[in-house]
């Protein structure tokens, strides 16, 4: 995962993981990344979330305040949730879920889908999500109910 300055193209800092990174996303203050990696040659797909340093983007910590690896099916997107203390994640079953930012603990799910969710977008004041499925169908669901 790298971290560019947009007016330049420099990249300023990589995270480095032993598979590829599926999905990325800001927090809405842009302090924090949440990240999904991928679950491959024996690897756990793990969703990782780090702080930003804005003040010096060039260091960064490789640690990450948090980490996680959803049970069951694989995450396939992510983003944080309507405030921004919780991880929303889209999954291969179709599945929906909430997870506590700090201990990875499932708060909340729901299957909207019955197949991989590929996509998910959240409205910009976070209070809706739109998933977009290979079962062929978008859905919009309250955000906010599910933080």
């Amino acid at each position: 995962m790298r971290l560019w300055e947009v007016c330049n193209g420099k990249c300023l800092f990589t995270w480095e993981f032993p598979t590829a990174v599926k999905r990325v996303g800001f927090s809405t203050d842009d302090s924090k990344i949440v990240c999904i990696t991928e679950e491959r040659m024996g690897y756990q797909s793990f969703v990782r979330v780090f702080e930003v340093n804005r003040s010096d983007p060039g260091r960064q910590s490789k640690t990450p305040l948090s980490e996680f690896s959803p049970a069951g099916s694989k995450p396939t997107v992510c983003s944080f949730s309507f405030d921004g203390n919780a991880i929303l994640t889209g999954h291969e079953n179709g599945k929906i879920a909430l997870w506590d930012m700090v201990t990875g603990e499932e708060l909340e799910s729901s299957n909207p889908h019955s197949d991989t969710i590929h996509d998910m977008q959240l409205s910009p004041d976070k209070s809706y999500v739109i998933t977009a499925s290979r079962d062929k169908t978008a859905k919009v669901l309250n955000a906010t109910a599910m933080s």
